[in-house]
């Protein structure tokens, strides 16, 4: 356990009284709870420490897309993606143990600090607002609870052999280790109601975004943006219940769950103001609106750029984003490349295409993803015998795919003498963002009412309305395709799940999306390119097989990890495992 009854880990100086706008970073110590509970300031590292799971997660991520279609490991073959999967090799094992922790951490808060009335500020002039920091710190531990049992849901939530659907097990308190061996799993629903419970109570303590600043304003201003507000507990609500109504969990196909995932996304919605335009994509913004919760990391961290960047550009080169993924990006007016309107030329396949495709992907002959005339860099050489092929530029480094992933980096020096160089940029690690809300949406009006160009009663906007706004920002004004493909249902399914592959490739959806679609059987094995130079300086592309993806019925749900079931005989182990 992170935490016991002795040991409790806290903040040494706390984020609303220096003024410092990093608070996941504050200096630890840890400290007996008896001292801990005496002190108001220092108690609240209980849940500041919480955060510090949540943050920074994006190889976490990427290791949940080589278990897609949307790439592969540079360095090797992903065994878990080609059917070698079991109980004690899940990825998202250490999931369970992190989430009960910090669960655990929340109630020790809520009992040991704030049901024992502990201000926040001591002095009685700054009585009303230590009340109003008291008060968030206790939403705060209600989101956090809410978020760690989110976690639970979706990775283990599934079908025990009996064929009930289950969830994980609720705990209502501080357990001993005896009591915590006899949990048995919740139903999925009652997982549900618990999680929506504790995000309600979250709302009601939080403030719905944090604006301002100044003392007038301590402990809910623009200084504390990173903490849970009231947008992300509504935004999780509408997450939340969007898995709950899709095939893996709702097996009846139940239609009132997915209204209630539209109603909740439309909530979210309107709490922020209405349906909007997204902002432009830029993860160094940290002003963002669109990020209804996201993290704060350190300006100078460089680790991405290391280990992502192409080898001419001194990096690793890491990730390798799929064919596959390549094909699912439109062409520049927002036609598939399969459709016969397409203005795509497989001959330059990189030309015309979908503005995102630009934005998140590194691939031959790219020049700068800064600048239109390419003055940055030299083009990139990922053909045959090129620099920026495996092995070409550094032993070892390269590309399995073709490509290289652009999407979370920032500019460096190019200088072959900066190697080391580091960007002064903020990178803003991203939990909840509204383009998922609005994809949601989309998804649940369209299998709740069948009609994506209507708008039901009691909702305000149609399903091919919130899609629009998603495709506004890669650059389609008009957009006839879209028009087409909201004439039914299933076109309107099927251009919906590609805008959330796009969309979110690379935070970690796309491995969960599939499984909760029931589609991940169907994952067809990664494909890349082959590049060859030829003696007039064109290029011909030849689609590669990469890696095979090998999928059962069983990966629909995953297994819970084995030292817990050996642990627990109480815990009933999900369907094929």
């Amino acid at each position: 356990m992170k935490l016991n009854y002795k040991i409790i880990t806290v903040f040494t100086v706390m984020l609303s009284i220096t003024g410092c706008s990093e608070f996941l970073e504050d200096e630890i110590q840890y400290t007996k709870e008896e001292v801990v509970t005496e002190s108001g300031l220092r108690s609240r590292g209980i849940i500041d420490d919480i955060y510090t799971d949540y943050s920074f997660q994006y190889f976490n991520d990427f290791s949940a897309e080589y278990l897609t279609d949307n790439a592969v490991l540079n360095s090797g073959e992903t065994e878990l993606a080609t059917g070698y999967w079991g109980p004690t090799s899940n990825p998202y094992n250490y999931v369970w143990q992190q989430s009960y922790n910090n669960i655990r951490q929340v109630y020790q808060y809520i009992e040991l600090v704030h049901n024992t009335g502990l201000p926040y500020l001591p002095s009685e002039e700054n009585a009303s607002q230590s009340e109003r920091i008291v008060s968030r710190y206790y939403g705060e531990a209600h989101f956090l609870k809410a978020w760690a049992e989110w976690e639970l849901l979706k990775v283990f939530g599934g079908q025990s052999k009996s064929g009930e659907m289950l969830g994980f097990p609720i705990v209502n308190g501080i357990l001993k280790n005896e009591e915590y061996a006899k949990l048995s799993r919740n139903t999925y629903a009652e997982c549900v109601t618990q999680i929506l419970k504790d995000l309600d109570v979250a709302i009601a303590y939080l403030p719905l975004k944090y604006t301002g600043s100044g003392n007038s304003n301590l402990g809910i201003s623009e200084v504390e943006t990173g903490r849970a507000s009231g947008l992300a507990a509504y935004a999780l609500k509408a997450k939340v219940a969007l898995y709950a109504a899709s095939p893996a969990f709702n097996l009846t196909n139940d239609l009132d769950k997915w209204k209630l995932a539209a109603t909740l996304a439309k909530e979210l919605i309107d709490k922020n103001g209405g349906l909007k335009s997204l902002q432009a994509f830029n993860i160094s913004n940290e002003n963002n609106a669109d990020h209804l919760w996201r993290m704060r990391n350190a300006r100078s961290d460089n680790s991405l750029e290391k280990r992502l960047y192409p080898p001419t550009l001194y990096g690793q080169g890491e990730i390798n984003p799929s064919q596959n993924l390549i094909d699912a990006f439109p062409d520049s007016k927002g036609y598939p490349i399969s459709s016969a309107t397409s203005t795509y030329n497989p001959a330059m396949p990189y030309e015309l295409r979908d503005s995102r495709f630009y934005k998140f992907i590194f691939y031959n002959g790219d020049k700068s993803f800064t600048s239109s005339n390419g003055t940055d860099f030299n083009a990139l050489q990922i053909y045959q015998g090129g620099l920026d092929n495996f092995g070409g530029f550094i032993a070892n480094e390269g590309t399995r795919t073709g490509y290289y992933l652009k999407k979370f980096l920032n500019k460096l020096n190019f200088d072959p003498a900066a190697i080391d160089a580091t960007t002064t940029l903020p990178k803003v690690y991203v939990q909840l963002d509204l383009s998922d809300i609005y994809l949601g949406y989309a998804e649940a009006l369209n299998e709740a009412f069948g009609q994506p160009s209507a708008i039901p009663a009691g909702y305000t906007y149609s399903a091919k309305d919130v899609l629009a706004k998603v495709r506004l920002r890669a650059g389609y004004t008009t957009d006839p395709y879209l028009t087409t493909a909201a004439l039914n249902q299933t076109n309107f399914r099927t251009l919906l799940k590609n805008e959330r592959r796009i969309e979110l490739c690379f935070s970690g959806e796309r491995f969960h999306d599939l499984r909760r679609w029931k589609d991940i059987v169907n994952t067809p094995t990664v494909k890349g390119v082959k590049i060859t130079k030829n003696t007039d300086n064109s290029f011909t592309y030849q689609n590669i097989d990469v890696e095979r993806r090998n999928y059962e019925a069983k990966n629909y749900y995953l297994p819970l990890p084995y030292s817990e079931v050996l642990l627990n005989s109480n815990l009933q182990q999900n369907q094929g495992w």
